[in-house]
């Protein structure tokens, strides 16, 4: 299963000096991580502001997902959707669309 995890760093609330030491312990962590077993990730990249960004991740076991999002809660507010993608989500649609049509004709 795929899924599409959204991150931002939390800052609202913070002093100046707050935000430093909470950005350096976010660097310090992340430097120390490994993948967990049994989680690919496909893309993790950062929006433009450098203040969160997306992570494209795959992984079998769900609880997969639960380890490597919640490592970093303490600094992040996270949100996961699983994914499919589009071409499998196509022939989806269309046979949803034509039971749609069929079911509303009387």
């Amino acid at each position: 299963m795929k899924y599409m995890i959204e991150y931002k760093i939390r800052a609202a609330g913070l002093t100046h000096d707050q935000n430093f030491s909470s950005t350096e312990g976010l660097l310090n962590a992340f430097g120390k991580w490994k993948p967990e077993d049994g989680l690919t990730v496909q893309a993790f990249v950062s929006n433009l502001a450098g203040n969160g960004g997306y992570v494209l991740a795959e992984a079998s076991d769900p609880k997969v997902i639960v380890a490597f999002v919640s490592k970093y809660n303490f600094w992040n507010d996270v949100n996961v959707v699983p994914v499919v993608d589009v071409g499998e989500s196509v022939p989806i649609a269309a046979a949803s669309l034509a039971w749609a049509r069929s079911a509303s004709k009387s």
